[in-house]
Protein backbone atom coordinates (compact mmCIF):
# COMPACT_ATOMS: atom_id res chain seq x y z
CA UNK A 1 0.00 0.00 0.00
CA UNK A 2 0.96 3.21 -0.49
CA UNK A 3 2.04 5.42 3.20
CA UNK A 4 1.48 7.72 4.13
CA UNK A 5 -1.39 9.02 2.00
CA UNK A 6 -2.31 12.63 0.53
CA UNK A 7 -5.27 14.07 2.69
CA UNK A 8 -7.65 16.67 1.89
CA UNK A 9 -10.31 18.72 3.55
CA UNK A 10 -13.45 18.95 1.64
CA UNK A 11 -13.61 21.92 1.31
CA UNK A 12 -10.83 22.28 -0.95
CA UNK A 13 -11.33 23.30 -4.57
CA UNK A 14 -10.98 20.90 -7.31
CA UNK A 15 -7.94 23.25 -8.95
CA UNK A 16 -5.72 23.08 -5.49
CA UNK A 17 -6.22 19.19 -5.26
CA UNK A 18 -5.65 18.98 -9.16
CA UNK A 19 -2.38 21.09 -8.63
CA UNK A 20 -1.49 18.64 -5.33
CA UNK A 21 -2.20 15.30 -7.27
CA UNK A 22 0.57 17.02 -10.48
CA UNK A 23 3.12 17.97 -7.59
CA UNK A 24 2.88 14.61 -5.30
CA UNK A 25 2.72 12.10 -8.75
CA UNK A 26 -0.52 10.62 -7.20
CA UNK A 27 -3.91 9.13 -8.71
CA UNK A 28 -5.89 10.21 -5.83
CA UNK A 29 -6.42 11.49 -2.57
CA UNK A 30 -8.12 11.00 0.72
CA UNK A 31 -11.19 13.38 1.81
CA UNK A 32 -11.77 13.95 5.29
CA UNK A 33 -15.30 15.27 6.50
CA UNK A 34 -17.22 15.40 9.40
CA UNK A 35 -18.97 12.29 8.43
CA UNK A 36 -15.60 10.22 7.62
CA UNK A 37 -13.56 9.82 4.49
CA UNK A 38 -14.29 10.43 0.93
CA UNK A 39 -11.78 9.25 -1.60
CA UNK A 40 -11.04 11.46 -4.80
CA UNK A 41 -9.48 10.75 -7.91
CA UNK A 42 -7.93 12.25 -10.78
CA UNK A 43 -10.85 10.43 -12.66
CA UNK A 44 -13.43 11.66 -10.61
CA UNK A 45 -11.73 14.98 -11.54
CA UNK A 46 -12.07 14.66 -15.46
CA UNK A 47 -15.86 13.32 -15.25
CA UNK A 48 -16.58 16.71 -13.35
CA UNK A 49 -14.84 18.81 -15.49
CA UNK A 50 -16.50 17.15 -18.40
CA UNK A 51 -19.44 17.59 -16.54
CA UNK A 52 -19.08 21.31 -16.36
CA UNK A 53 -17.96 22.21 -13.05
CA UNK A 54 -15.85 25.19 -12.36
CA UNK A 55 -13.02 24.08 -10.69
CA UNK A 56 -11.98 27.53 -9.15
CA UNK A 57 -15.55 27.18 -6.76
CA UNK A 58 -16.42 23.48 -6.60
CA UNK A 59 -14.91 21.91 -3.19
CA UNK A 60 -13.72 18.49 -3.97
CA UNK A 61 -16.44 17.37 -1.74
CA UNK A 62 -18.77 17.33 -4.18
CA UNK A 63 -16.57 14.86 -6.57
CA UNK A 64 -15.46 12.41 -4.24
CA UNK A 65 -16.57 8.67 -3.73
CA UNK A 66 -17.95 8.28 -0.50
CA UNK A 67 -18.72 5.85 1.47
CA UNK A 68 -15.20 4.18 0.42
CA UNK A 69 -14.17 0.86 0.92
CA UNK A 70 -11.99 0.06 3.29
CA UNK A 71 -9.66 -2.59 4.90
CA UNK A 72 -8.03 -3.49 7.84
CA UNK A 73 -3.99 -3.57 7.69
CA UNK A 74 -3.75 -7.03 8.53
CA UNK A 75 -6.22 -8.28 6.64
CA UNK A 76 -4.63 -10.92 3.73
CA UNK A 77 -4.11 -10.08 0.19
CA UNK A 78 -6.52 -12.48 -1.01
CA UNK A 79 -9.29 -10.29 0.81
CA UNK A 80 -8.39 -6.79 -0.49
CA UNK A 81 -8.02 -8.78 -4.28
CA UNK A 82 -11.92 -10.26 -2.99
CA UNK A 83 -13.00 -7.16 -2.64
CA UNK A 84 -11.67 -4.55 -5.30
CA UNK A 85 -13.24 -7.68 -7.80
CA UNK A 86 -16.21 -7.48 -5.65
CA UNK A 87 -16.98 -3.73 -5.71
CA UNK A 88 -15.37 -3.20 -9.23
CA UNK A 89 -12.45 -0.71 -7.83
CA UNK A 90 -9.08 0.07 -7.87
CA UNK A 91 -7.94 1.37 -4.77
CA UNK A 92 -9.38 0.45 -1.40
CA UNK A 93 -8.48 3.13 1.79
CA UNK A 94 -6.54 0.70 4.23
CA UNK A 95 -7.47 2.04 7.48
CA UNK A 96 -5.33 1.31 10.68
CA UNK A 97 -6.90 4.13 12.97
CA UNK A 98 -4.26 4.54 15.01
CA UNK A 99 -1.35 3.69 12.40
CA UNK A 100 -3.32 6.44 9.81
CA UNK A 101 -4.75 5.72 6.88
CA UNK A 102 -3.10 4.41 3.49
CA UNK A 103 -4.39 3.07 -0.02
CA UNK A 104 -4.16 -0.44 -1.75
CA UNK A 105 -4.26 -0.26 -5.34
CA UNK A 106 -4.57 -3.00 -8.45
CA UNK A 107 -0.96 -1.79 -9.36
CA UNK A 108 -0.27 -2.26 -5.66
CA UNK A 109 -1.55 -5.64 -5.82
CA UNK A 110 0.38 -6.46 -9.26
CA UNK A 111 4.17 -5.76 -8.07
CA UNK A 112 3.32 -7.84 -4.89
CA UNK A 113 2.11 -10.89 -7.08
CA UNK A 114 4.53 -9.90 -10.48
CA UNK A 115 7.24 -12.19 -9.16
CA UNK A 116 5.21 -14.72 -8.43
CA UNK A 117 3.94 -14.39 -12.14
CA UNK A 118 7.29 -14.31 -13.48
CA UNK A 119 8.41 -17.81 -12.26
CA UNK A 120 5.36 -19.22 -13.82
CA UNK A 121 5.84 -17.60 -16.56
CA UNK A 122 9.92 -19.29 -16.83
CA UNK A 123 8.28 -22.63 -15.68
CA UNK A 124 5.95 -22.65 -18.92
CA UNK A 125 8.78 -21.22 -20.90
CA UNK A 126 11.24 -24.21 -19.85
CA UNK A 127 8.50 -26.78 -20.82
Amino acid sequence: MTKPVKTVDRELSVRDVSKLLATEAVGSVVVETEYGRGLLTKTDIIDGLRDGIDPDTTPVGDLMTTPVKTIDPGAPLEEAIDTMVEHGIKRLVVDGQADGVGILTTTDVMQELSPDLDRVVEMFAEG
